[in-house]
C-alpha cells in the first residue's frame, strides 16, 4: 500500500503552549506534520521559503509583525499554501481583514478539536472555513483601504504600538533612528495624526494593529 504524504504544517503564535499543544494534535493525527514552528510574524516570513509548507496556521497578535502583514507578504509570494488564522479575536473587522489579506479560513481559540480538523479539511478542499461563532453577515460592513503602507511602515507600526522607543525599533531593525522618525511621520501623515498615542489609537480603530487584552491566549 502506498504511504499518504503528509501535510507539511508550520504554527505561527507567540505562546509556547499553543504552539506545543497544536503540534501535538496535528503530529498525532497522522496526516500533519509540523516542520516549522515561529514565536512572530518576522520570522515566520523569513523561515517560509525553506520550510515549503501546504498549511500555515498563525495567530494574529504577535510581536514585530502581526499575523495579517504575514499573511499579506505571504501571499505576494505563494498562492497556493492554505493559511488558517487561530485567534481569540471575534472582531468582525479583524475577520474580515484577514479574510482580505489572503486567509482561507479563521479559527477561535477556544474551539474544540474536531473544528479545528474540520477548518483544515475545508480549507484544503478550497472552501472558506469562518467560526460558526463570528457574525458572518457583519463582515461585509468592513472595506480597507490601507494599501499605501508600506510593509516597514507596518512593521514600525506594530513596534510602536508594543511601546518601543526610535533608538529601541532601530535596534530591532537594524536601521538608523533617523530612518525610523522618518518612517513615523510617514505613518503620522498617511493616518493623519499628529502624535504618538493617537497614531496607535487610530491604528487599532482601523485594525492595523491589535492591541492585547487581558488574558489573551
Amino acid at each position: 500500500m502506498k504511504s499518504m504524504t503528509k501535510k507539511r504544517v508550520m504554527l505561527v503564535d507567540d505562546h509556547n503552549l499553543v504552539r506545543s499543544g497544536m503540534a501535538a494534535l496535528l503530529n498525532q493525527d497522522g496526516r500533519f506534520e509540523v516542520v516549522a514552528e515561529s514565536t512572530n510574524g518576522a520570522e515566520a516570513i523569513a523561515r517560509m521559503p525553506s520550510a515549503h509548507c501546504d498549511l500555515l496556521i498563525v495567530d494574529l497578535a504577535m510581536p514585530r509583525l502581526g499575523g495579517i502583514e504575514v499573511i499579506t507578504e505571504i501571499r505576494k509570494k505563494d498562492k497556493s499554501v492554505r493559511i488558517l488564522v487561530l485567534s481569540m479575536y471575534d472582531d468582525a473587522q479583524f475577520v474580515a481583514r484577514a479574510l482580505k489579506a489572503g486567509a482561507n479560513g479563521y479559527l477561535l481559540k477556544h474551539a474544540l478539536d474536531e473544528d479545528l480538523f474540520h477548518a483544515i479539511e475545508a480549507v484544503f478542499s478550497g472552501e472558506q472555513f469562518i467560526s460558526e461563532l463570528i457574525d458572518k453577515d457583519s463582515l461585509r460592513e468592513f472595506t480597507f483601504d490601507d494599501s499605501d503602507l508600506t510593509s516597514r511602515e507596518r512593521e514600525v507600526l506594530h513596534l510602536i504600538a508594543e511601546g518601543k522607543t526610535n533608538n529601541q525599533i532601530a535596534d530591532v531593525l537594524r536601521i538608523s533612528p533617523h530612518t525610523v522618525t522618518r518612517h513615523r511621520a510617514n505613518l503620522m501623515k498617511k493616518l493623519d495624526v499628529h502624535n504618538r498615542v493617537e497614531l496607535v489609537n487610530v491604528a487599532n480603530s482601523r485594525g492595523l494593529i491589535i492591541l492585547p487584552r487581558s488574558g489573551e491566549l
